[in-house]
């Protein structure tokens, strides 16, 4: 009994270490350049931020409103941009602002042309484990 539980422990193992996908778990910086896009639609309108990420390990944050206070949501109504450095060890990704103090790190992962990011949010109770994903755009 206790051989064939072993046995089928190493197997369960061996099989989903094996398992053939195009998760690119830590990826390089490389594989990060270009500009990955996620959209939010909400009551009011939609909110899209782009990450573009740059050959010289610069990076630009985007954030686009549509159709707030009282506009179509076909009109963007506000946005913001941040410019910074970004740097990749392993499955973390950093990002330092060049316009204000901090960063954002997070857990990263790419499949099928989409962008994981895994972080810690903290409202105002506890930390919590925040997951979203952009996709490539070029």
């Amino acid at each position: 009994m206790t051989k064939g539980f072993y046995l089928l422990l190493l197997l369960s193992a061996v099989l989903t270490s094996c398992s053939g996908d195009d998760t690119i778990a830590g990826a390089s910086e490389n594989d990060l350049m270009g500009s990955w896009v996620r959209t939010d639609d909400q009551q009011d309108g939609s909110i899209v931020t782009t990450y573009s990420f740059h050959g010289d390990l610069t990076y630009r944050y985007t954030t686009e409103w549509f159709g707030f206070n009282g506009e179509p949501k076909t009109v963007m109504t506000s946005f913001s941009r941040t410019n910074g450095l970004f740097d990749v060890e392993g499955d973390s990704l950093f990002l330092q602002s060049l316009e204000y103090q901090g960063g954002f790190n997070a857990k990263f992962s790419i499949f099928d042309d989409v962008l994981y990011l895994e972080y810690i949010t903290y409202p105002a109770d506890a930390p919590v484990i925040t997951k979203l994903n952009y996709h490539k755009v070029d």
